[in-house]
């Protein structure tokens, strides 16, 4: 009998050294947790315990599971001890009893179907803006490259190992800024990288929760240090605003159309799509407030969804007086054409709400179009009527600095960054101007926020004057 038995063991050891199936026959006499060798030399799986309809072997030096889901046989490998072996095989059998998938199961996903998946879950689900899903596009397309060329076929083979191949690889590469297709080219420097590296971190997080890594399974993204990259060229350096001097210098430059796009723009910290989209709707004189809002008829919304009510003071009241004069509808901010009157809207309006209205009229003409033809039509009628493209201030900056010699200057939201500093190196209230520029999160503030040599030597004297101060003495 004992003969028998051993014969039918032998008999149902897969090619891969596993059981072909859950009838065991009677209990082998060797002892438990030790394992041996068939005849064909291949590993024996050795029993250990078992739970409900889940069975626990050892197999060299590591634990699996063996049960049955939805018709097939499930051998999944454990990581840990013989206790973590009995709780998962605990957890995989209460939720088969209740007919749920096992919390080992993960449906294997390739790169493309992870990158579409997941930038579906960031149009349809969080609705990000149309910018954003565009920037998570062109780093996912990266990855995307990167896997094709590695012939990585599915995600859940990509370790730290991989991650830190794909830097090397990102290194060797060149693009166009902000994932244009056109333009000029130039290698990945370390913010770029660290992008492309951030967004593949959140889509395998999200693959993650959606059972399309296996379970317990780190992020490889996650693991990988991208803090400690570096250009390679030194101490990294501090990022810098205009001094007090350059800031004088770049407004004196400024003909009368651009210093009332910057003024405004280092006024109130705003971004530069926020005063590209802002309508005369939106300026409330007699409460004294500028509204910031999300226009979904223009398909544009703040970065962050969240409207704030800025206050007018005198200087910006009468420079927003002057821009709209008599204007009933349409932008505040008007490109330079129409600025100097050499161009007239294509269409004038009783109101903002009449302006709205026509471009909801143009989205419906458009029943069967792609966003992306929509989002061609509303730019286009916006441009008629006067709206200031997008790119436009900053390469009006790029102009500017490079006439008054700091050409290291070359983006109009460096006014953002003016304005964080400018207004924390005069004492505001952290907590307020976050309110005001419409920041998330204090550290995303500090991100914008840069003291100069004068800054820190101010704080520094204010405090040490505590220590040279003369002690008071009773008399």
């Amino acid at each position: 009998m004992e003969a028998f038995v051993e014969n039918c063991r032998e008999a149902h050891v897969g090619a891969d050294g596993s059981w072909e199936c859950n009838a065991m026959g009677k209990r082998s006499s060797r002892a438990a947790g030790k394992t041996g060798r068939t005849a064909a030399g291949h590993v024996r799986d050795v029993k250990i315990d078992r739970v409900g309809p889940v069975t626990i072997y050892l197999r060299g030096d590591a634990y699996y599971l063996y049960y049955m889901e939805d018709g097939q046989r499930k051998r999944p490998r454990i990581d840990g001890n013989l206790a973590v072996a009995k709780a998962t095989a605990a957890d995989v059998a209460k939720a088969l009893a209740e007919e749920r998938a096992s919390p080992l199961t993960f449906q294997r996903t390739s790169p493309d179907d992870l990158v579409a998946s997941y930038l579906t879950y960031v149009e349809e689900v969080q609705r990000r803006a149309w910018r954003t899903r565009q920037r998570y596009r062109a780093g996912l397309e990266r990855f995307l490259d990167y896997a094709r060329d590695r012939s990585i076929e599915a995600i859940d083979r990509i370790t730290v190992s991989d991650v830190e191949d794909f830097v090397r690889w990102l290194r060797g590469k060149s693009r166009c800024r902000n994932g244009a297709k056109n333009g000029k080219k130039e290698g990945y420097k370390v913010g770029g990288i660290k992008f492309v590296l951030s967004t593949c971190r959140t889509a395998f997080n999200w693959a993650g929760r959606n059972r399309r890594l296996p379970p317990y399974a780190e992020n490889p993204f996650s693991q990988f240090p991208a803090d400690v990259l570096s250009e390679g060229d030194g101490e990294a350096s501090e990022r810098e605003v205009f001094t007090p001097l350059q800031e004088k210098a770049f407004f004196g430059a400024c003909n009368e159309w651009q210093r009332s796009l910057f003024v405004t723009l280092a006024a109130y910290g705003m971004r530069v799509g926020e005063l590209t989209h802002l309508l005369i709707e939106n300026v409330d004189f007699d409460q004294g407030v500028l509204r910031i809002r999300s226009k979904p008829e223009l398909l544009w919304q703040i970065k962050t969804r969240d409207r704030r009510d800025l206050p007018l003071t005198g200087l910006l009241a009468d420079l927003l007086r002057d821009l709209i004069d008599q204007r009933p509808a349409g932008f505040v901010f008007l490109h330079e054409p129409f600025f100097a009157m050499r161009k007239q809207p294509a269409q004038a309006f009783a109101n903002d709400s009449k302006f709205r209205q026509r471009l909801l009229r143009l989205a419906a003409d458009m029943p069967d179009a792609t966003e992306a033809e929509r989002r061609r039509a509303v730019t286009a009628f916006c441009r008629s009527m006067g709206q200031i493209p997008l790119k436009r201030p900053r390469m009006e900056v790029m102009k500017l600095t490079e006439k008054i010699g700091c050409p290291e200057f070359t983006r109009a939201h460096d006014l953002r960054h003016l304005f964080s500093t400018r207004s924390q190196d005069a004492g505001g209230n952290p907590l307020l101007i976050q309110q005001i520029t419409g920041h998330r999160s204090a550290a995303m503030l500090a991100h914008y926020t840069h003291f100069d040599i004068d800054a820190k030597r101010a704080a520094l004297e204010t405090f040490h004057a505590r220590f040279t101060e003369p002690e008071e003495t009773d008399e």
